[in-house]
């Protein structure tokens, strides 16, 4: 089992690996499904979420395995010439969990994504498709990007917001504490 030491000197990433590297070869597409651009944005958050608790269960290893040496009793011992003196109780090694340190959890209350686009009611024409005939509502943004191209006033925005809260630790992982008193 690695030291304290050697856990808070290990190398860890600030960010987790991105669900498409800004690398990826792309193809943009000109317009999606209503019903895929909202179950898109789900996901997002569902995948943000899972990254969110996986850190937190994360912190939560590294507290319980990070030890550190405490000593839990100072004696003060005064004189008849009132000299002090201080007598210290052997360190004991405790972890950072039982020292009372406890990770953040965080669970997303709120997301919102706003993004101009052009709904459109389109039927599936598709003769070999089960699903011929079927109306759906599509989202496409190629006509706002035009009129962006063609240096049109166009008002667009796009917007984005996520609010994280605090949550209670899950029940079972604080410690119960009880205190003995012997003699």
């Amino acid at each position: 089992m690695a030291s304290g030491k050697e856990i808070l000197n290990q190398k860890y990433k600030a960010f987790r690996a991105p669900v498409v590297p800004a690398e990826t070869k792309v193809s943009e597409t000109a317009s999606t499904s209503f019903a895929d651009l909202v179950r898109m944005m789900a996901e997002g958050i569902a995948d943000a979420q899972l990254s969110l608790d996986r850190s937190s269960a994360e912190m939560l290893v590294e507290l319980a395995e990070t030890r550190v040496d405490v000593v839990r009793n100072i004696t003060e011992i005064i004189d008849a010439k009132g000299g002090i003196t201080y007598k210290a109780d052997a360190p004991q090694s405790v972890s950072l969990l039982e020292l009372g340190m406890l990770p953040a959890f965080y669970q997303f209350s709120q997301a919102t994504v706003e993004v101009s686009m052009d709904l459109k009611v389109v039927e599936n024409t598709d003769e070999q498709s089960e699903t011929k005939g079927r109306k759906t509502l599509f989202a496409d943004t190629s006509s706002i990007r035009m009129e962006r191209k063609l240096g049109r006033e166009v008002k667009v925005a796009s917007k984005l917001t996520a609010t994280l809260v605090p949550v209670p630790l899950p029940l079972r992982i604080e410690p119960a504490r009880t205190t003995q008193t012997i003699g």
